[in-house]
């Protein structure tokens, strides 16, 4: 302990020890075993179809007024949140200033948010639980992004990173669009939206890893030993996403997939 302390500093050392993250994240790994020996296992058409819509609806809705509370926060809502400002005492937030910690962190609309979002990162191993219990695989690609998304969120909640920003506002808009999809699908009314929402995925990240690079040249936020880690954090975790959703949009869509006969052979 003290010596990852002594490396990482004793906010960062405590962060990433924190027993609610530690057992929130690797609790995930242990999701698809215990599911496949629950009996629960349902191949059927049509298996879980109330339970996946509803969850669907509710992601959606919850995912919008996750975009519209964080635009609220950012000035960006034309005056359609001006009521919540009043009601918690907010102000509009000047983004990539050299004040540390960022004001961002003294708005009871955006902390309310970002905690939410966080905790909406375990409500979303449903994703995977859904796949298991229908008897479908789950790729590595999900498996990497719900066990990550958790700790990007945590540590820079805790970290203090402004950069938060970016994946509350981005990530929360296309899941609304995602979790709608996902819905009309579900109800049985599919649309093909996969490719567009795939393309929306991967421009997230990319534009995400443009916006979240000025940060480095902000002094009193390159100095904190602990926003730069988030930081750092947040590039790693992202870039390694990126790459598997570019391999999958890839395979998905430019590899010829063998014919029903090929593999009956």
């Amino acid at each position: 302990m003290e010596a990852l302390q002594s490396a990482l500093g004793k906010d960062v050392a405590a962060a990433v020890l924190s027993p609610e993250i530690l057992i929130g994240t690797f609790s995930y790994l242990l999701l698809k075993p215990l599911l496949k020996q629950s009996g629960l296992i349902d191949t059927t058409k049509g298996a879980y179809r109330n339970s996946m819509i509803l969850y669907n609806v509710l992601m959606a809705a919850y995912s919008g007024c996750a975009f519209l509370a964080t635009a609220t926060v950012l000035g960006w809502d034309r005056g359609y949140g001006q009521w919540l400002r009043d009601l918690t005492g907010d102000k509009v937030v000047t983004l990539y200033q050299d004040n540390c910690p960022s004001p961002v962190f003294e708005s009871k609309i955006f902390v309310w948010v970002a905690w939410s979002f966080y905790y909406s990162k375990y409500v979303e191993y449903l994703d995977t639980a859904w796949l298991v219990l229908k008897g479908k695989p789950v790729s590595f690609l999900q498996t990497f992004h719900h066990f990550g998304a958790p700790w990007d969120v945590y540590l820079a909640i805790m970290l203090k990173n402004e950069g938060l920003w970016i994946f509350l506002a981005f990530n929360s808009f296309i899941h609304t669009v995602m979790y709608s999809y996902f819905a009309f699908t579900a109800a049985g009314f599919p649309y093909p939206g996969k490719f567009i929402i795939t393309l929306m995925q991967i421009s997230q990240f990319i534009v995400g890893f443009i916006v979240v690079y000025p940060y480095w040249n902000i002094p009193c936020f390159r100095a904190s030993q602990e926003m730069m880690f988030s930081w750092a954090f947040n590039y790693a975790y992202v870039g390694t996403v990126l790459a598997l959703f570019l391999h999958f949009f890839y395979n998905d869509n430019f590899v010829k997939k063998p014919s029903k006969k090929e593999k009956k052979k």
